[in-house]
């Protein structure tokens, strides 16, 4: 491999196919030449247009811009001269697309029923996972940064002719922090993130979720028997080298809990032969280089040694910043804006700074088209022809007498519009949540994604309501919630 590839800056693209689309190589190719013709610049996380007059448009669901590997930037802008474009193709699959296993999806323990599975398996891309990547938001882009280790760590291990004994990589990660801090969702979106990211090395994946309490039997000695037929499971479904294997452990410190604190506090020792077992299958793993391990631990100091002597890359996902939480409630909001629980009817029309309508133009460069169809603004008096003003990518017109009208969708706008283009609006429905997100440091992602939705069920009185009123309804809802952790807090 060349020294200069490793470095060069790359755009992901991803094709999403219809369900009964096959996956097409030459979908890809001809995306790829679709960008570089078609677009001088492009924006991480905008779709791609322009596919739908070509060969094989009816087979194809989207195609969007999804990340960026290389030296950090500024702009989410990108011009298409100076990076390499990885495009890749996929459908999402559903159970019965898992390949060579059983049609039973779960390993459980024969000889009693009432204990729940060991473990899910569901083939990779799997449609139950295709929004846990979007519903992420964290700081410092943790997710991609993730993804781009796992991927470059998956690609050196299957460099042919590598010794792998000369390496002591266990391709395992752990992801520790508080609870609800999102480490489970983002295990389950890396793994299906890194089956279409590594299609074309694997173009089979699949995901075996292990639920590591239903690993601990009631019966002496079986807990170590369990983690044992769970790794045969993985061991078996690697057996082909196209296919990559990711296994996601949440709560790993129910399996691989520190073995000195069980024989000093004098516990029953099913749990020092569980963490045992669990080393031996992870030392057994190493020898197949498409299997990779995803581990989450609330508690990373009750963690045995040496599981954690064994693992490759720790990374600690704590409670969301301000930032975080403002672009949460945003995002929360925003889905209840297109899903019409807030009823627009009921919103003012008026300019977008006015309401801090969320928009963006599309900086001067593309060639012959925007990456997504652009916002038109149209007159009430001037226009009546209802022509477009402006060209797709030109700036807004400068102030002047007209009178003009933005029909946009309302929407929480992003994190710097609000706190810089809204910094004289405090009572803009963007200054109101970033107000909201400031008070609420310190909650957890699960606690924050419930709020908007809670306080529209507690505060409003049915029907659809206007985005005001959604943000009145959140006030309130993380109001109430303050007093329930004050209280919580206070001494008895």
């Amino acid at each position: 491999m060349a020294s200069n590839t490793l470095l060069k800056p790359t755009l992901h693209v991803e094709i999403q196919l219809k369900s009964k689309a096959k996956v097409n190589r030459d979908i890809c190719g001809d995306i790829s030449k679709l960008i570089q013709d078609d677009y001088a610049r492009v924006e991480v996380g905008r779709q791609i247009i322009g596919f739908e007059n070509g060969p094989n448009a009816k087979s194809i669901q989207s195609v969007i811009v999804t990340d960026y590997t290389g030296p950090p930037q500024d702009t989410q802008w990108h011009k298409t001269a100076e990076v390499e474009l990885d495009v890749q193709s996929y459908t999402l699959k559903v159970d019965k697309d898992l390949p060579n296993v059983s049609t039973r999806r779960s390993l459980s323990q024969e000889d009693d029923e009432d204990d729940g599975p060991q473990a899910r398996i569901l083939p990779l891309p799997h449609v139950t996972l295709k929004d846990e990547w979007d519903s992420l938001i964290f700081d410092d882009a943790l997710p991609s940064q993730l993804l781009r280790y796992l991927t470059r760590m998956l690609g050196v291990m299957k460099q042919p002719g590598l010794n792998l004994a000369t390496f002591n990589w266990n391709r395992l990660c752990l992801l520790h922090g508080p609870p609800g801090s999102g480490k489970s969702t983002l295990c389950r979106a890396l793994a299906q993130k890194l089956s279409i990211r590594l299609s074309k090395t694997f173009p089979q994946a699949t995901l075996v979720e292990a639920n590591t309490n239903s690993l601990l039997s009631k019966y002496f000695g079986e807990s170590g028997k369990l983690i044992n037929a769970l790794f045969d499971k993985v061991q078996t479904l690697a057996q082909s080298p196209s296919t990559l294997v990711c296994v996601v452990m949440d709560e790993v410190e129910t399996i691989a809990g520190s073995r000195e604190r069980v024989t000093s506090g004098g516990e029953c020792s099913d749990g020092l032969r569980a963490t045992n077992q669990l080393l031996t299958a992870l030392d057994r793993m190493r020898s197949l280089p498409n299997v990779i391990i995803l581990c989450t631990s609330n508690l990373i100091h009750a963690i045995d040694p040496a599981f954690l002597d064994r693992v490759d890359i720790k990374t600690c996902v704590p409670t969301p910043s301000p930032a975080a939480i403002y672009n949460i409630f945003r995002s929360c909001l925003n889905e209840l804006v297109r899903s019409s629980l807030i009823d627009l009817a009921t919103s003012s029309v008026s300019s977008g700074s006015a309401v801090g309508v969320s928009s963006s133009t599309s900086p001067n460069g593309s060639k012959r088209r925007a990456v997504s169809p652009p916002t038109i603004s149209t007159t009430t008096l001037d226009n009546p022809e209802g022509e477009s003003p402006t060209s797709p990518l030109s700036e807004p017109p400068p102030s002047s007498a007209h009178s003009w009208t933005d029909l946009s969708v309302p929407t929480i706008p992003t994190y710097v519009e609000t706190t810089i283009g809204l910094s004289d609006q405090p009572d803009s429905p963007g200054q109101r949540v970033w107000k909201l997100a400031q008070k609420c440091e310190g909650f957890s992602g699960r606690t924050l994604r419930r709020l908007p939705i809670l306080g529209l069920a507690m505060y409003t009185w049915g029907g659809n309501c206007s985005l005001q009123d959604a943000v009145c309804a959140l006030e309130a809802a993380v109001n109430e919630e303050l007093k329930v952790k004050k209280s919580a807090n206070e001494p008895a």
